[in-house]
């Protein structure tokens, strides 16, 4: 029997686990999508179980919708409207506006006076501007567009990390620039399949800093200086000593990647999220003092998130959760994970690489101790604690774990390595086959082949053991050539052969003229001595046929003697590294041989160990004592008449 090679199944699967690894960091764009993918079922999965994420009332949208536009004062152009709509929210008590949309121009348009002066009078409105980064700096408005001097800080780490950088490329009319209480960028790119997840919070220009508007917005809100926000070298943007309307006040920590990027932690989706507000129903009921308490009642102390929702708005994008969402409602979960501490949260690199490195040893040791459904098993298992150590940390601590690499590595690893072990066992059974077809039965053939194992172990067991020789074949074989000598014994061992397995017995061995059988093992029958000897009287019967057919060409006058006896003997592979034998050794192999050597030629000798197996119509004739080697006593002996 071959040593299954297990240490080989668990080095491939090492090296295929590691490859996958490696290709993943050389193939970055693809994987990585597949990952960013992964966290978006978490992300659906989260909401379909537990609903809507814990949203902030102190975020509302004021949305210029369908609706607002066919019903409106002014024209959606108009800054008159906006305006209004600054000059309303003020009134109603909110604390902060983050107005999502840009105001580039205004030529002479006294409009635009108005607008200013209304964001001057509230000063809580915070503006945006847009810059060109690495994806647009070939933009036509590049350098075309002054800087305005609030938007850039000069932030305290932006060293330690990768941050975005990039020019102005749009922002309001400078009146409004300069009367705005805050501006911030709302620069924000789709990953590579298109789907917003992040909001940089820093894009590094020549004039510092730019916070996004979101940054920029919460900070009025929550009174934290600009100068005092800083990036530390953990990976999390700092705001300090943040005041709460509650009157708490405590350190903030928002967590970014290497880029700076944060990603969004989406409450759900457009309308099951935030409050909203029609710039109609904003407008109509403000336009009575009932109304406008009532507005007051509902809106005081909130941060309103204004901007343009209608048909004709162009900031529209596919986010986890939905298909068609506006992106200003990017600004409006940044917020919402500040202001409840509900981020989501991507492991580093090192616990990363440890859930790596705990999968892929896992299933090397699968690899090399299991096979088969065996190791199908072992790896659905392993698949499966990912699954559930995947979810777990997402919907308890909302953590996403890098879980797509290890399971792609499994799903390629094991496929491959049930297919090595197939090929292996077939290899194995065409061995098997080929070594061992002459000396085991075709159906115990049949079960080694399905299981190997029944070769593997060495134990002690109680059998029965059958020898015979030919009688006079040393005296006979000195006359005559090789070739015939050759000739007889092949024919002789091929009709013994047949009749050993056609009662399931095992040969050990062809000693020159002389015959082991076992019988027993590997598969085990409780009525071996019984088949042993019923084997022994055909042989006995065949080979006097033999006799008959060579005698009259004038062949070998064949007669043989069989000796047999049951006992506790030690069977199983045997022997060197280089050359196994599957065989039975004892006290009671020396027995049997004993039997066969004092047995007379045509007979049939057994001990008295099988005699009391027999059934009552198989006749055992006591035949006298023998002494064996090994054993004190003289051993008792029948002999049993062929058929």
């Amino acid at each position: 029997m071959i040593e299954r090679p297990s240490v080989r199944y668990g080095s491939v699967t090492l090296l295929v686990f590691t490859a996958v690894h490696l290709l993943w960091w050389l193939l970055p764009g693809i994987f990585q999508t597949w990952e960013l993918q992964a966290g978006d079922q978490l992300l659906r999965l989260s909401y379909q179980l537990q609903g809507r994420r814990s949203a902030s009332p102190d975020i509302v949208h004021i949305d210029l919708d369908d609706q607002s536009v066919a019903t409106l004062p002014f024209s959606q152009n108009d800054p008159r409207l906006y305006a209004e709509v600054v000059r309303i929210l003020k009134a109603a008590g909110v604390r902060d506006v983050l107005m999502d949309i840009v105001f580039p121009q205004c030529g002479d348009s006294p409009g635009c006076d108005i607008l200013a002066r209304q964001v001057q009078a509230a000063g809580n409105a915070h503006f945006p501007v847009i810059l060109a980064t690495e994806r647009a700096a070939q933009s036509p408005f590049l350098n075309q567009v002054p800087f305005p001097p609030l938007a850039a800080w000069n932030i305290e780490g932006a060293e330690k990390l990768d941050l975005p950088r990039g020019e102005m490329i749009m922002a309001s009319f400078a009146a409004l620039n300069m009367a705005a209480a805050g501006l911030g960028h709302i620069n924000c790119d789709p990953d590579r399949d298109g789907v917003y997840r992040r909001i940089p919070l820093f894009i590094v220009t020549k004039a510092g800093a730019v916070p996004s508007l979101a940054l920029r917005t919460l900070c009025s809100f929550l009174a934290v200086p600009p100068e005092r926000v800083r990036l530390d070298g953990s990976g999390e943007v700092v705001m300090p000593a943040a005041s709460f309307a509650s009157g708490r006040t405590e350190d903030l920590r928002i967590p970014v990647d290497r880029q700076g990027r944060n990603r969004l932690n989406f409450s759900g989706p457009w309308n099951d999220s935030f409050p909203h507000y029609s710039f109609a129903t904003l407008l109509q009921v403000a336009a009575s003092p009932d109304g406008l308490q009532d507005l007051t009642d509902e809106l005081e102390g909130c941060l309103a998130v204004v901007s343009d929702v209608s048909t004709g708005g162009r900031d529209i994008g596919p986010i986890p959760l939905a298909s068609y969402f506006p992106l200003s409602g990017l600004h409006s979960n940044l917020i919402n994970s500040v202001l409840e501490n509900d981020f989501l949260r991507e492991a580093g690199v090192v616990p990363n690489l440890l859930l790596s490195v705990l999968i892929g040893l896992c299933l090397v040791a699968g690899a090399t101790w299991c096979s088969g459904y065996r190791f199908s098993a072992i790896a659905a298992m392993l698949f499966s604690a990912l699954l559930l150590l995947l979810l777990y940390f997402f919907l308890e601590h909302r953590l996403l774990l890098a879980a797509v690499r290890p399971a792609v590595a499994v799903a390629i690893t094991v496929p491959g390595i049930l297919l090595l072990q197939f090929l292996q066992e077939q290899k194995d059974k065409l061995y098997i086959r080929a070594r061992l077809t002459n000396y085991f039965a075709p159906s115990l053939m049949d079960k080694i082949l399905n299981e190997p194992a029944l070769l593997d172990s060495v134990d002690k067991k109680e059998l029965t053991v059958l020898f015979s020789d030919i009688a006079g074949f040393t005296a006979w074989s000195a006359t005559r050539e090789a070739r015939e000598i050759h000739r007889t014994l092949n024919r002789y061992f091929e009709e013994m052969a047949a009749i050993v397995f056609a009662h399931q017995g095992t040969i050990d061995k062809y000693m020159g003229d002389g015959l082991l059988v076992f019988f027993g093992d590997p598969v085990s029958f409780p009525d071996h001595a019984l088949r042993a000897v019923r084997a022994a009287r055909v042989m006995q019967q065949r080979t006097r046929l033999l006799r008959q057919e060579w005698e009259q060409s004038g062949g070998m006058p064949i007669m043989i003697r069989i000796g047999i006896h049951t006992g506790e003997v030690v069977v199983g592979n045997m022997g060197s590294r280089s050359r196994m034998e599957y065989t039975v050794i004892g006290s009671n192999v020396n027995l049997a041989q004993r039997l066969e050597a004092n047995c007379p030629p045509g007979g049939i000798l057994i001990s008295e160990q099988v005699r009391r197996q027999l059934p009552e119509e198989i006749a055992a004739l006591p035949a006298g004592f023998i002494q064996a080697k090994g054993f004190a006593e003289p051993i008792p002996v029948y002999t049993v008449e062929p058929e």
